[in-house]
């Protein structure tokens, strides 16, 4: 289920047209979108489990848990959490695309 990270940084240098963006500042601003993705992703997530689903969320956690275990717990509350994520990837690259017309 994890989004694989280098296909994900392959595929925001192209959605955002970085190719020839030096490196070290291409590391910066994937840096940045990487961040503001994961914090759509957690946000997102949240939203859709409920109230409930993070509060047995936040239960799990305090036992840390590995990420085999986390990625069991967010597929049992959102099925097809996979499907679910890459939605949420689209939908932001199409975003920030947008924006930045």
């Amino acid at each position: 289920m994890a989004l694989d990270q280098e296909a994900l940084k392959k595929e925001l240098i192209e959605a955002f047209h970085l190719e020839d963006v030096p490196e070290d500042k291409q590391e910066m601003l994937l840096a940045k979108i990487g961040e503001s993705l994961m914090k759509r992703i957690f946000l997102e997530t949240m939203e859709k489990m409920g109230d409930d689903g993070v509060k047995e969320y936040e239960a799990l956690l305090e036992k840390e848990p590995t990420q085999e275990t986390i990625e069991v717990f967010l597929e049992s509350k959102i099925p097809g959490y996979n499907i679910f994520i890459r939605g949420v990837v689209t939908k932001f690259k199409e975003e920030m695309v947008e924006g930045a017309k």
